[in-house]
């Protein structure tokens, strides 16, 4: 059996993609060198720099948002580079989503997911093609 960590819902116009839906961990430490604070997204494989909780709260938004962009833009499109990281689809009625799932066998990465705070966002745009051509 397997438990969803994550899960990401994908929403197309046709072929392009208009937002997601996103529930995943993320970690963020305060620097002790330089007060700023490195976000990690570690199911995206991604991490960011914030000043402030504010500015992580954005910085978290705009990576995600740039995954997308670059997964569509110069990647095989989203659904595979998220699968390329080890996600899995689970479609749920009709609808598409991907989850990272973990197997109730591999307790660490399972504690390890849940140490984290959790990133939330029902309907993350992603901007129009124009914007990032």
């Amino acid at each position: 059996m397997n438990t969803i960590e994550a899960n990401i819902e994908i929403t197309r116009a046709g072929d392009k993609l208009v937002s997601i839906s996103v529930s995943m961990p993320v970690w963020s430490k305060e620097s002790e060198f330089d007060s700023n604070i490195h976000v990690q997204l570690p199911l995206l494989n991604i991490d960011t720099i914030a000043s402030d909780e504010k500015d992580a709260e954005f910085a978290i938004k705009e990576a995600i948002q740039s995954f997308c962009i670059a997964s569509e833009k110069f990647g095989e499109g989203l659904e595979k580079e998220l699968q390329s990281l080890g996600w899995k689809r689970v479609d749920q009625d009709g609808n598409h989503v991907l989850g990272f799932c973990v197997s109730e066998t591999d307790d660490l990465l399972d504690r390890l997911l849940q140490t984290g705070d959790s990133y939330v966002n029902p309907k993350l745009e992603i901007a129009e093609e124009s914007e990032y051509a």
